[in-house]
């Protein structure tokens, strides 16, 4: 709706500074994303310094961001990047990151990092997973602010007409449209939660990253028919929605995550860590009971000691 969050004109360099909101909410999507990984790896007593969790969390910022971007540069280069200057191929503060190729990109880097760093790739999925579709949340109100990603015309209540020379607007016409953008967030928000939610429960590691791959590939699959920007694969004259592939494989990949690592059997381990934490309370209560009374038989027998 408004690309901007100021427009300051420099004379003495000839220049415009106008900062994008889209930037700006993938900057509090780091943000927050660094907080959830230095407290998820500190719960779960993960052997990674407060530098190395930060260094991992910009590997899989950068990751989505140049897997995204490949993404889109890909998929429009024939109808867009190949009739722009070639620096237009980075300029991602414009908008034109495809949420697709960030997770892909993600996947690639991440199981590489946790071999190198000799560390549990399902332990870092599952708090990955929470990161990323935060991100995800949070970004898609980066979409509507750059005033793209959205839905057909409709008359619907949710419609919101986008001003004009947005890239909703040259074919909408100042009609409303659906913010399917609006409607992913709110998805991906409520996948956030959910996650979340399930962290404390007694899951094998690796079960967030697993739900988190299947709830997205379902919700963007019944978000697809509501984007008039969808992708396609060409195979011998044949179109097929780039959405719909990707999320098959996203879908399939969360349930060959979950056959390979068994989590539908409960966490053996996390049991007996609870019932380990559960019983120090209790012996330390009742060695402080027994301290009580030790000390109140000792002050009893001192004042018969005295009176005697």
């Amino acid at each position: 709706m408004y690309p901007y969050i100021f427009s300051v004109e420099i004379p003495w360099f000839n220049i415009t500074l106008e900062p994008r909101f889209y930037g700006l909410f993938y900057a509090i999507s780091l943000l927050i994303g660094t907080r959830i990984v230095l407290t998820e790896v500190a719960r779960r007593r993960i052997n990674l310094s407060e530098d190395e969790a930060m260094n991992m969390t910009m590997l899989l910022f950068f990751a989505g961001l140049v897997g995204g971007r490949a993404y889109e540069v890909i998929f429009e280069w024939s109808n867009y990047y190949a009739f722009q200057p070639f620096w237009k191929v980075f300029a991602v503060w414009e908008g034109g990151l495809a949420i697709h190729g960030a997770i892909l990109g993600g996947m690639i880097a991440y199981p590489l990092y946790c071999k190198v760093k000799k560390l549990s790739l399902a332990a870092m999925f599952d708090i990955s997973a929470m990161c990323m579709i935060l991100g995800q949340a949070i970004g898609r109100w980066g979409n509507f602010t750059n005033g793209e990603t959205a839905g057909p015309v409709t008359d619907f209540w949710t419609g919101i007409i986008f001003p004009a020379g947005t890239a909703v607007d040259r074919y909408a016409h100042g009609a409303p449209v659906h913010p399917t953008m609006i409607y992913e967030s709110l998805g991906n928000f409520l996948i956030f939660f959910l996650l979340w939610k399930l962290r404390l429960r007694n899951f094998r590691a690796g079960m967030l990253g697993a739900v988190y791959l299947l709830s997205y590939a379902v919700l963007r699959s019944l978000l697809t028919p509501l984007r008039m920007d969808n992708q396609y694969f060409v195979i011998a004259d044949t179109k097929f929605l780039a959405a719909y592939a990707i999320s098959l494989l996203l879908f399939s990949a969360g349930l060959l995550w979950i056959y390979k690592q068994k989590l539908w059997l409960p966490d053996k381990d996390l049991n007996q860590k609870i019932a380990l934490e559960s019983a120090v309370p209790a012996k330390s209560k009742k060695s402080a009971k027994s301290n009580k009374n030790t000390k109140g038989t000792k002050s009893t027998k001192s004042v018969k000691n005295k009176k005697g």
